[in-house]
């Protein structure tokens, strides 16, 4: 597979681009239902608000929440979501798909505290834009010791990507979009349009599928959401399509994703992987997490927050049943699950150019 798509920029581009479009394999977004909490016997709680442009959220292992504001700031909230402190990266260019854009906890942070961070920045000598991953530890409710794990990766005022996790194999994934440049998403010599693998101190894996480079999966347009199945190691990740074709789709080491070529590997021999799911009208899928829980009965289940589509989607991975299960909130950016089963939903409707709307924690729980 690898050896056919390099060559196929240029003309097939455009040609493949349009057939594409036309002859796409609709999932037609329908409205959904607002959920039945009492028949779930569940509730949602504001567990904060007043936030601004929020972009991440992590439960740490005390049930103390993490979230990271696309300017640049890290807040460290209580259980019942008290602010305990704020953590700035000054340096943080913050534009309409820029800024502080990414955030996961290390696997073993109850021995070692460490968050990992992702943001771009404008670099003083010559006012180019990176993004950089780095890593900065808690010690009491602060936020120091910070370290670089990757510098300057590609990046613009949009498309940057950000979705930065840990796999079941202790490796960090981070995603960096095609910076608006389509092209690269197909060039093995640049990070933009990639899934990357790395080694927690930012070493390059000797198992990555590419030699020497950190590149996991390409032809990406922007990839916004990571999260895995750890049943069965099974990667899943989620980005909005030009119009419509939306995707979510499994990652497999090496493997090529289309864009800007395809988009959800529709055309009969495709050269691509094919997308899991696709979506037509754009439900810009955003934030995922695969239920490691039987608390709100959604075990197994991915659970998907949706931007345009405003709504917090259920997916069966095995029936492919889908429904929503939160709306009314606006957009939704993230989600992610406590251990006690419980979900956290952030919104995100503060407008970049307008500076209006309001955004908040949601916490749904069983009563």
């Amino acid at each position: 597979m690898k050896k056919y798509t390099v060559v196929l920029i240029g003309i097939a581009v455009v040609i493949l681009s349009v057939i594409t479009i036309l002859n796409n394999r609709s999932e037609t977004t329908i409205l959904l239902p607002s959920p039945n909490m009492e028949d779930r016997e569940s509730s949602v709680k504001v567990m904060a608000e007043g936030l601004e442009y929020p972009t991440g959220i992590v439960i740490l292992p005390d049930e103390r929440i993490v979230l990271t504001e696309q300017t640049g700031k890290t807040l460290i909230l209580s259980s019942n979501g008290s602010l305990l402190n704020t953590f700035e990266l000054p340096e943080t260019y913050f534009e309409e798909g820029a800024g502080l854009l990414g955030l996961t906890a290390d696997p073993h942070f109850a021995d070692n505290h460490l968050l990992y961070l992702f943001y771009t920045y404008k670099d003083n000598n010559d006012s180019k834009i990176f993004n950089k991953v780095i890593s900065v530890q808690e010690k009491n409710n602060s936020l120091d010791d910070v370290r670089i794990i990757l510098d300057h990766m590609p990046a613009s005022k949009l498309h940057n990507g950000g979705a930065i996790k840990f796999g079941p194999d202790g490796k960090l994934y981070v995603s960096i979009g095609d910076t608006t440049n389509s092209e690269l998403a197909q060039n093995l010599s640049s990070l933009a349009g990639k899934i990357l693998r790395l080694n927690p101190n930012g070493t390059i894996p000797t198992d990555n599928p590419f030699e020497n480079s950190a590149i996991y999966s390409y032809g990406h347009r922007n990839v916004v959401g990571i999260a895995w199945d750890f049943n069965n190691n099974t990667m899943y990740s989620t980005e909005a399509g030009r119009i419509g074709n939306d995707e979510i789709n499994i990652i497999e080491p090496g493997e090529n994703y289309g864009w800007p070529i395809e988009e959800c590997g529709n055309l009969e021999e495709s050269l691509f992987v094919n997308a899991e799911f696709c979506f037509t009208p754009s439900i810009y899928p955003s934030g995922i997490v695969i239920s490691n829980s039987t608390e709100l009965n959604y075990y197994g289940r991915l659970l998907v927050a949706t931007m345009k589509g405003e709504h917090l989607r259920s997916i069966d991975l095995i029936t492919k049943d889908q429904s929503a299960i939160l709306t009314g909130y606006g957009k939704l950016k993230d989600v992610t699950e406590d251990k006690n089963g419980s979900l956290y939903v952030i919104t995100n409707n503060r407008g970049f150019y307008d500076n209006t709307g309001s955004d908040r924690i949601l916490k749904i729980m069983r009563n």
